[in-house]
């Protein structure tokens, strides 16, 4: 949907395709190394770096334009976090469960900033293709967040555990691409002065 319509796509929306090109990528690479059997659990710190950078771009253009700063220093300051984290907090082989769900939380607030400022009346809510993005991103990080801060023990839990966790999570995933599309959908008859 996002390529049918890329010519009407705002800059922020074209920072969410870029960043849904980046994640499909990301997860060919990591399912193509699980097929030779490497372990990609410290691929994922890499990751939650770039989704960081992404989504905190994306409400940058979305929230007040006095906080967009704040969000640019964020964003370093997650980085280093990450960085840090990665070389001297958790062992390499494990699943980065303190920055994830940091990150996670940071972008869940942008998202509550971007609803609370949603007081427009006049314009229905589902004429508005920000409310789907938003919608797919804030429902895939609070419907993860418990998964994200205790994977390593859920992992250990057992196959029949981590089939439903995975199959839980990617149908939550599922779900967050469905309303990314709606929402890419009605950029193309979205009528609105704007200066993104």
């Amino acid at each position: 949907m996002a390529l049918k319509n890329y010519r009407f796509l705002t800059k922020p929306l074209k920072i969410i395709f870029w960043f849904l090109i980046f994640s499909g990528s990301f997860n060919l690479v990591n399912l193509i190394l699980i097929a030779f059997h490497q372990y990609t659990a410290h691929l994922l710190n890499i990751y939650t770096v770039i989704e960081f950078f992404f989504l905190s771009l994306y409400y940058s253009y979305l929230n007040v334009k006095k906080y967009r700063n704040l969000m640019y220093m964020a964003i370093v300051i997650f980085t280093i976090l990450c960085i840090v984290n990665y070389l001297f907090v958790q062992n390499k082989i494990e699943f980065n469960t303190y920055t994830r769900p940091v990150g996670a939380i940071v972008i869940i607030f942008y998202s509550l900033m971007y609803v609370s400022q949603q007081n427009n009346e006049e314009q229905n809510w589902g004429d508005n293709m920000y409310n789907w993005i938003n919608t797919g991103i804030l429902l895939y990080l609070a419907s993860s967040l418990f998964m994200f801060i205790f994977i390593n023990y859920l992992l250990n839990a057992g196959q029949h555990i981590n089939r439903i966790l995975w199959a839980t999570h990617d149908t939550i995933l599922i779900l967050e691409y469905l309303l990314f599309a709606v929402g890419f959908y009605k950029c193309k008859t979205h009528q609105t002065i704007s200066t993104y």
